[in-house]
């Protein structure tokens, strides 16, 4: 039986989950036991009772299969004694995020966890040894081959794990298992949704030459409930090769002579105008002196001496 605060968080959070699965037409469940024991890595191997996992989403987000959930538990409790009386017993629970996608081909048994996770046990966890030794320091290893650890952390790899906060992952067959511990309140559906692409993205830099090198992970032997129906395989429609009209290709136009050149300009000189003016009358030509004049006309003498 969970308390109150839980039973409260527990609806609200179905609630949510209920709602997101429905907009983007995911398969969606309360509960699902089954998935408590499918993946033998923490936090799932972590003691532990009252083991719920709840608000299961399951569907196809970028062309990727994806389970995600919340993993209830309570690792201890606490009794306060007076007297040799218990008179208070305080639980602790935790509830983990957890997103499980099917990969494209199975990879090595691979576990790594933050050195700061305060909810795993570390006990028999091992430092990887990269070339990077703040990544040495930083994350412990959880049966795990070093050098399958020392092949999976690339630097590329280190780098989505840095930018993304993908701190707590690991492999099983064809699966990747990530774990979330929300420090405050609970993981929203936005951040559900987005994680989904960040670990698609950690997907994309795993080297190539790893896919395919691990063992299949087992069958399970239930599956969760209200799952959303796979897709039917749709006939595809065979491409038939178009058929174009052949051009009708016509007689070459006769050739056309050259059009004629028209011959460059090159301006004259003004010649200066001048408007024509009617001539005077010419007096007729003087015969010379002592010579009679032709035409009766009087011969003209020199004016008379004296006469001023």
């Amino acid at each position: 039986m969970v308390d109150t605060h839980e039973a409260k968080r527990i609806q609200a959070t179905n609630y949510e989950r209920q709602a997101l699965a429905s907009s983007q037409g995911w398969g969606f469940a309360q509960d699902a036991p089954e998935l408590l024991d499918k993946w033998p890595l923490k936090p799932f191997t972590e003691v532990g009772d009252k083991r719920m996992a709840f608000g299961v989403v399951s569907g196809l987000a970028g062309g990727v299969a994806f389970t995600a959930f919340d993993y209830h538990r309570r690792p201890r409790v606490t009794n306060y004694k007076s007297l040799g009386v218990t008179t208070m017993s305080v639980d602790t629970i935790l509830i983990d995020t957890v997103w499980v996608l099917t990969l494209p081909a199975t990879l090595p048994k691979f576990q790594v966890f933050d050195n700061a996770e305060p909810n795993f046990d570390k006990d028999g966890a091992l430092p990887p040894q990269t070339a990077d030794q703040k990544v040495n320091r930083s994350y412990l290893l959880v049966d795990t081959d070093p050098q399958v650890a020392t092949q999976l952390l690339t630097p590329q790899i280190t780098a989505v794990m840095k930018q993304y906060k993908l701190h707590n992952w690991a492999t099983w067959g064809d699966q990747l298992v990530c774990v979330k511990h929300p420090i405050f309140g609970r993981v929203k559906p936005e951040e559900l949704s987005a994680k989904v692409g960040e670990l698609g993205r950690l997907m994309s830099v795993i080297p190539p030459h790893l896919w395919g090198t691990g063992n299949p992970a087992p069958a399970p032997q239930q599956q969760v409930q209200q799952q959303a129906p796979a897709p039917q395989q749709q006939p595809q429609p065979q491409y038939q090769q178009p058929q174009y009209p052949q051009p009708q290709y016509q007689q070459p136009y006769p050739q056309q002579g050259y059009p004629p050149q028209p011959q460059p300009y090159y301006p004259q000189p003004q010649q200066p105008y001048y408007p024509q003016q009617p001539y005077p009358p010419q007096p007729y030509p003087q015969q010379p002196y002592g010579h009679p004049q032709p035409y009766g006309y009087p011969q003209q003498g020199y004016p008379p001496q004296g006469w001023r």
